[in-house]
């Protein structure tokens, strides 16, 4: 039996029954509802979950898929519910008697409906080790990792194998280096379920520079615009390597706490997943709906972008959710804290929509626990002091025409030097960089220079220079990164890098990796890796088949996944 604590119902596991289907030879099943030898068969009552293991037909070893039944009627457990998630850790744990050696390991595809082509990997062992794998398919490169082993004692290994291409042939070779032994090799193939979101399989890459400069970890490709549902992993080929399924919401981010990954799979659910793929937790908003961006505080707090469903206006609140006891509450309300200003703007387009501020970013900080915001409809950066106390708003940084005769005006910082300021501004984030002195930091951003203020018809002051109207993917015009140096004690912001990349009005991103940068241009549906002196080493391209329109992605950012899917080098 495994050695790994779960957090279950007892009543759960009594009511759960296991059956293996397929290949006789290792069809032992373990009935979770006891019974006499001479009973007759368990028959599950209703309501029951009831587990079933079956062979996968397209591979040349047991490899097993885990299904989910309520009275007769499948259950997805990619639907993130807690009760399902549990009857296929059981059945797991019932299966792990299959897993006798490195060189005959249980193997179990996506058991909790989470990763498409993860494969689960089990197996006993007599010694603390690595499991390095390479999985090698037609027309790419051999992916290699080491895998991320989740079970602690030295008699059992566990992980998720991550690098499976879907659609095609896979040949998957492990290689199992106990501590002062030997070394065996294990090896199967698999023709992987196509794409569960359909088609980019592989992404147009284009070296400019040196590959080998890429910085290790998979592109989390986010919020594709005709494939909501899906968040999509690249490595530095452009392949495909993993495939998140969600509840009809895009992966705002992915941020790691206590050994999970937190993201959002709904409009009002967030989910923690482990690194072998199975939901240990999930938070439901009751009376928002998120949109956007979240970060996690260093204390295990949420702060979520959202739009409060009993008013009118829309994206202009912060609520912060504690992961630990799942309650949640509004802490920043903006039309409280501008409320002079949304005197002055109306609701706008087809829908009469009250989208007066349109928070798109938010980033946390220790430092009098504060957020950084972007608001695209006022091209405005604001700083939140006290969130989880009184908020009050720091600064702001933006176009002075904007705030002008308003309350906010006082509020803003002073522009040193001669630049435009941005324009419908995405992801901004703060950098407490060494060498800066006590009150200073950088802000880094995706500029798109998009201008347009919907909720204020009348108003009449400057755009930025360089700004554009245009909405859309138009090659002739330039977004920009940017990074300012901001002084608190000076009350002024300084631009001291930019960086023209390809136009976007609305969506997309950038990542300081370290030195090197990620910059998706969301609506241009292209992505490139800098280095550190801002020369483009490798572009992805992501059009998909149709009109334009259709194929945006919110996001692209990058994560190693150490010490998740991945042992940490």
């Amino acid at each position: 039996m495994p050695k790994r604590a779960r957090a279950r119902s007892v009543t759960l596991l009594t009511a759960a029954v296991l059956v293996l289907s397929g290949n006789p030879a290792v069809a032992v099943s373990t009935p979770r509802v006891p019974q006499q030898p001479d009973a007759p068969p368990v028959v599950p009552a209703a309501g029951q979950l009831v587990a079933t293991a079956e062979i996968f037909p397209e591979a040349d070893t047991n490899l097993y898929t885990v299904q989910v039944a309520r009275d007769g009627a499948p259950v997805e457990p990619g639907g993130f519910a807690l009760d399902v998630q549990q009857v296929v850790d059981a059945a797991l744990e019932d299966l792990q008697t299959l897993g006798s050696s490195p060189t005959d390991p249980l193997l179990v595809l996506n058991p909790y409906g989470t990763n498409t082509t993860g494969v689960y990997a089990q197996f006993e062992t007599e010694d603390n080790g690595t499991l390095t794998y390479t999985v090698s398919s037609p027309g790419t490169e051999d992916f290699t990792r080491v895998a991320e082993d989740h079970d602690p004692s030295a008699s059992s290994f566990e992980g998720q194998l991550i690098g499976v291409v879907p659609g095609v042939e896979n040949t998957v070779t492990t290689t199992w280096r106990p501590d002062g032994g030997e070394a065996t090799e294990f090896s199967f193939t698999m023709t992987a379920p196509p794409s569960a979101a359909g088609g980019l399989t592989t992404l147009d890459r284009t070296v400019e520079g040196n590959a080998e400069e890429l910085t290790e970890g998979l592109f989390a490709v986010s919020g594709l615009l005709r494939h909501p549902d899906h968040t999509l992993f690249y490595d530095n080929s452009g392949v495909l390597r993993a495939e998140f399924t969600h509840d009809g919401y895009r992966t705002d981010r992915l941020e790691f706490y206590d050994g999970t990954v937190v993201t959002t799979v709904a409009d009002n659910e967030l989910a923690r997943i482990d690194g072998l793929g199975r939901v240990v937790a999930t938070y439901v908003l009751s009376g928002y709906e998120m949109h956007h961006d979240f970060d996690v505080t260093d204390d295990g707090k949420v702060v979520i972008l959202a739009t409060e469903t009993a008013k009118d206006s829309v994206e202009d609140v912060v609520v912060s959710l504690d992961l630990q006891t799942g309650t949640s509450e509004k802490v920043v309300d903006f039309t409280e804290l501008l409320a002079d200003y949304k005197s002055g703007t109306q609701p706008y387009g087809p829908d009469a929509l009250d989208d007066w501020l349109h928070l798109n970013s938010v980033d946390w900080s220790p430092d009098g626990d504060s957020v950084i915001v972007s608001s695209r409809e006022t091209s405005a950066i604001l700083k939140v002091d006290d969130v989880h106390g009184s908020p009050a708003i720091d600064y702001i940084i933006g176009q002075r025409e904007v705030w002008a005769g308003t309350d906010a005006e006082s509020l803003l910082l002073e522009k040193t030097g001669d630049f435009p300021d941005s324009g419908g501004q995405h992801s901004v984030v703060r950098h407490d960089d060494e060498g800066l002195a006590e009150g200073q930091y950088h802000l880094t951003m995706f500029d798109n220079r998009f201008w347009r203020i919907d909720s204020r018809p009348d108003y009449t002051g400057p755009a930025p220079a360089g700004t554009s109207p245009v909405f859309g993917a138009d090659p002739s015009l330039r977004s920009e990164y940017r990074k300012y140096l901001v002084d608190e004690n000076a009350g002024t912001y300084t631009l001291v890098e930019t960086l023209p990349v390809p136009y976007s009005a609305i969506v997309s991103n950038v990542q300081d990796l370290g030195g090197p940068l990620l910059v998706n241009s969301g609506q241009a549906m292209t992505f490139a890796e800098y280095d550190a002196q801002r020369e483009v080493v490798a572009r992805f391209d992501y059009a998909l088949e149709g009109p334009a329109e259709n194929g945006f992605a919110y996001r692209v950012l990058k994560y190693g996944f150490g010490d998740f899917w991945f042992a940490a080098s």
